[in-house]
C-alpha cells in the first residue's frame, strides 16, 4: 500500500465517526463519506448510485438484467437531475453507454477503476461523454463499486470538473480502500431504500416512518410527527415489518445494523 500514513489516520476517524452516526439517517453518513473522501482525493461532485438486477431471464438484455435506480448526488450540478432522468429512460429501454456496459459485464465484485482504464478512446468522442459528461463540466471519473448481493450494488462516483486534472492512481487507490471496508454502510443505504426487497421497495412515507423507528420513537410519537392517526402509523409499521420479513422493531433494527 502506497497510501500515506497521515491519510490512513484520516480514514480510519472517517469510519469511526460513520459508525457514531444514526442508522436511521443514512443519507447523513452518505454526504460525511463523500465529502471526506472528495477532500482527500481533491473531487468537488460526484453520486452514490443503486442497481439493481430487475430481470431474471437476462440472456438477451443488454444490461444482463441490470437498472440503475435510486441516486444521491453530492455538490449537485443544475444539470444533474435531468442528466439522470435522461440516462436512466435509455437504460431502461436496453440501450446502455460504453461505460454503463462495461460496468454491468464485470457485476457481483467490488471494482474500482480511472476511467482512462474503463473505456475506449472513442468513448471521449462520442455523444454520450460529449452531452452527459462535458455538458455538465464533467472531464474525469473514478468509480468504485460495491455489491450487496448478486442482485445489488452501490456505485460511488467521483468526478473532476473543467480545469483540474484528471485522476491518478493513488487517488484511486484511496478511495478504495476507503470504501471497501463498509460493507456494513452498502447494506444499509440499499436497506433505507427497500432494495434489499426489491420486487417491494419502500415508499417516502414508508422510509419516513422507518426512519422513526429506528430511531427509537414510540408509534404515538411517529403519528404525531407524521401528523397522522396511530391507526395509519401502526399499519405502515406492520407493512414496512412484513417487507424486511422480521416480526419486531427488535428484529428490524438487527438487520438493518447487521446482525440479523
Amino acid at each position: 500500500m502506497t497510501i500515506d500514513h497521515a491519510t490512513l489516520a484520516s480514514i480510519h476517524c472517517l469510519w469511526d465517526e460513520m459508525a457514531d452516526l444514526p442508522a436511521s439517517e443514512p443519507e447523513i453518513s452518505l454526504g460525511k463519506l463523500f465529502s471526506r473522501i472528495g477532500n482527500l482525493i481533491e473531487s468537488r461532485h460526484g453520486y452514490w448510485l443503486s442497481s439493481l438486477r430487475l430481470i431474471d431471464d437476462a440472456a438477451a438484455d443488454p444490461l444482463y438484467g441490470w437498472r440503475a435506480r435510486s441516486i444521491v448526488f453530492h455538490g449537485e450540478l443544475p444539470a444533474d437531475q435531468h442528466a439522470y432522468t435522461s440516462t436512466v429512460k435509455q437504460l431502461d429501454k436496453g440501450i446502455p453507454d460504453e461505460s454503463t456496459y462495461n460496468h454491468v459485464r464485470r457485476a457481483g465484485r467490488f471494482r474500482a477503476t480511472l476511467m482512462v482504464d474503463h473505456v475506449s478512446k472513442e468513448f471521449y468522442s462520442g455523444d454520450h461523454y460529449i452531452h452527459h459528461y462535458l455538458g455538465r463540466g464533467i472531464t474525469d471519473r473514478l468509480f468504485v463499486v460495491m455489491p450487496v448481493n448478486e442482485d445489488v450494488e452501490s456505485y460511488f462516483i467521483f468526478d473532476r470538473l473543467r480545469g483540474e486534472p484528471d485522476f491518478t492512481r493513488k487517488e484511486l487507490e484511496i478511495a478504495s480502500y476507503a470504501l471497501r471496508s463498509l460493507g456494513w454502510f452498502n447494506r444499509q443505504i440499499h436497506l433505507s431504500y427497500g432494495q434489499l426487497v426489491a420486487d417491494s421497495p419502500l415508499t417516502p412515507t414508508e422510509r419516513n416512518v422507518l426512519k422513526h423507528l429506528l430511531s427509537g420513537s414510540a408509534e404515538k410519537i411517529i403519528a404525531e410527527a407524521m401528523s397522522q392517526s396511530p391507526h395509519t402509523t401502526h399499519q405502515y409499521v406492520k407493512t414496512l415489518f412484513r417487507k424486511f420479513n422480521v416480526r419486531s422493531r427488535a428484529e428490524l433494527t438487527a438487520l438493518w445494523l447487521g446482525h440479523a
